[in-house]
Formats: C-alpha cells, sequence, structure tokens
C-alpha cells in the first residue's frame, strides 16, 4: 500500500537534533496516513484561527474608531478592545494546551468510518519517539462499527527508523505505523 521509497524525496535530519527527528516521523505519518485514505481535518486550527480572528476584529475597530474621534472619546473602547484581545488569545493558549495538547493530526477516513487522532512527544535527551493514536466512529455513523478505544502508545527510538547519515527510513517508519493502526482498529473499547 506504501509507495515505493524511490518516488519520494529523500528525507535527511541531523540525528542529534530531536526537534528534528520528531518532525520528520511527524511529516512522514501524516503522509503515510494520506497515502491510506485519510483525509485530514482542521478543527483545531480552525477554533484558534477563529479566536484570534475576534480578537483582531476588534482591535480593528478600535483603530478606525480611534482614528475617527479623539482619544478621550475612545479610551474606554480602547481597553474593551485590548480586554477582548487579551481573552482571546489566552483561549487560544488555554485551547493548545488543554485540547489539542500534542495532536498533530486529526483524518477521517469515510470507506472504513471513523476518525484517527495522532499526537507524539519525546522527552528531553532521550532519543525515543512517543506516538499516540486514537480512533471513534464518524459522528452518526455505525456502519462499520468502530468504538471509541483506548489510546494506543507506540514507542520506538529514532535509531530504528533513521540511518547512520541521517536519511529517514520511511519504509520501516511505515510497516511499524501501519501495525500500530491495525492494531488500534481491531482493539475495542474497554
Amino acid at each position: 500500500m506504501a509507495i515505493a521509497e524511490s518516488r519520494q524525496s529523500k528525507v535527511v535530519v541531523n540525528t542529534s537534533s530531536a526537534g528534528e527527528l520528531k518532525a520528520a516521523c511527524d511529516t512522514g505519518l501524516k503522509e503515510f496516513l494520506k497515502e491510506r485514505g485519510y483525509e485530514e481535518m482542521h478543527t483545531h486550527t480552525d477554533v484558534k484561527l477563529v479566536l484570534g480572528y475576534v480578537g483582531i476584529i476588534f482591535c480593528a475597530i478600535d483603530f478606525a474608531y480611534s482614528w475617527k474621534y479623539p482619544f478621550s472619546q475612545t479610551k474606554w473602547f480602547s481597553y474593551i478592545s485590548v480586554s477582548v484581545y487579551a481573552v482571546t488569545s489566552a483561549l487560544a493558549l488555554v485551547y493548545s494546551y488543554v485540547v489539542q495538547r500534542d495532536t498533530f493530526f486529526v483524518g477521517y477516513n469515510k470507506a472504513k468510518g471513523h476518525i484517527v487522532s495522532a499526537g507524539s512527544r519525546t522527552k528531553r535527551n532521550e532519543p525515543t519517539y512517543r506516538l499516540t493514536l486514537t480512533t471513534r466512529p464518524i459522528r452518526g455513523r455505525q456502519d462499520p462499527p468502530v468504538y471509541n478505544s483506548k489510546p494506543l502508545e507506540m514507542k520506538q527510538p529514532f535509531a530504528a527508523w533513521f540511518h547512520d547519515d541521517g536519511e529517514f527510513a520511511r519504509q520501516k517508519f511505515n510497516s511499524d505505523v501501519d501495525a500500530a493502526i491495525d492494531a488500534l482498529l481491531a482493539k475495542k473499547a474497554e
């Protein structure tokens, strides 16, 4: 099911940078899931964009109002717009830390009738990729029955998926992720 490695671009990263290794694995997982028929959902990004736009719109209205009238008449609206901007920015930050957390991909597959979420993290000074996969049915869809699953956690050292020169071993990564996704879909909520 995976595209031949020769057709894909070669990914080479600095093997002493956990951030680069994690980013390469995250990108590889996104590409693999898209190849498998998952369409990415942008709900997390949309929520943060709406919150940002609300704050910016208030500030733009304040700017236009302040341009036309003197500050003494507009200072109360300036207090309100700055407060709204601060609150919406704080809400976006809280949303990122509480709701989105480590999730970098949420995708759905209409043919299979479920949504897969993927999150990853690394610990400081530990070259291990921790991938968390969850699934749930598409709302209102009961055929085929896919139950809300407990998260499946996969832990693998980066050395398993990268050669010594830093080249990403895409086929090995794809086969490991494929096995994890199959295990996740076979697992039912307990």
